[in-house]
């Protein structure tokens, strides 16, 4: 599996037809979730994998599409589990591949007592939750893959929750990211991911 083939399979994948605008429901593209699934494949292979606020599935899928020995996509809202689940039998019937390291769990990730090898996240960037997200994962996983809205104030509060939990960044990444519902050809976040061990 390269990244060029993986971007084309995630792209396959059905997007929430109903997205709840208060939820931040909106999907990582297929080329950005592929670059970074790639830029973590040596924490996925193998490993126990989380994806918090999963919604569509696309990085619980790419996952174990990377060999993860299991995945568990997390997400909040069940009609867009439902969603995810479909999305899995798409990739099955378009691969040939029988997928069984796939778990889906309806959940607040607030609830969550969970650990595992690594997270996978695309949180939702526009408030504060992102940083619940990042610190939950930190406590979940020992290998954190979180990508957040980029401003220079985020990313002092992001260095402040590595160093609370003794953690260090190993590589950042920018990204463009246009919102689906912000005007054509104007992109609306510059994203940050950032690659975190503990």
């Amino acid at each position: 599996m390269n990244k060029r083939k993986l971007a084309l399979l995630l792209s396959i994948l059905k997007e929430n037809p109903n997205p709840k605008y208060k939820l931040e429901q909106y999907s990582i593209t297929p080329e950005i979730a592929s670059e970074i699934l790639f830029l973590a494949r040596n924490d996925i292979k193998d490993k126990i994998v989380f994806d918090f606020g999963t919604g569509s599935g696309r990085l619980a899928i790419g996952a174990a599409l990377l060999g993860a020995k299991l995945v568990f996509g997390i997400d909040i809202d069940k009609n867009v589990l439902e969603i995810a689940k479909e999305n899995l039998k798409l990739v099955e019937e378009k691969t040939g591949l029988r997928i069984r390291n796939v778990e889906w769990i309806w959940k607040d990730i607030r609830e969550l007592k969970i650990e595992g090898d690594t997270v996978i996240q695309f949180p939702p960037i526009s408030g504060r939750e992102d940083l619940i997200f990042l610190r939950k994962a930190l406590e979940s996983a020992k290998k954190v893959y979180s990508v957040h809205r980029f401003t220079k104030a985020r990313k002092k509060k992001i260095e402040e929750i590595v160093k609370e939990f003794s953690a260090k960044i190993d590589f950042e990444k920018k990204f463009k990211y246009k919102l689906p519902w912000k005007e054509k050809g104007k992109f609306g976040y510059e994203l940050l991911l950032i690659s975190i061990s503990r």
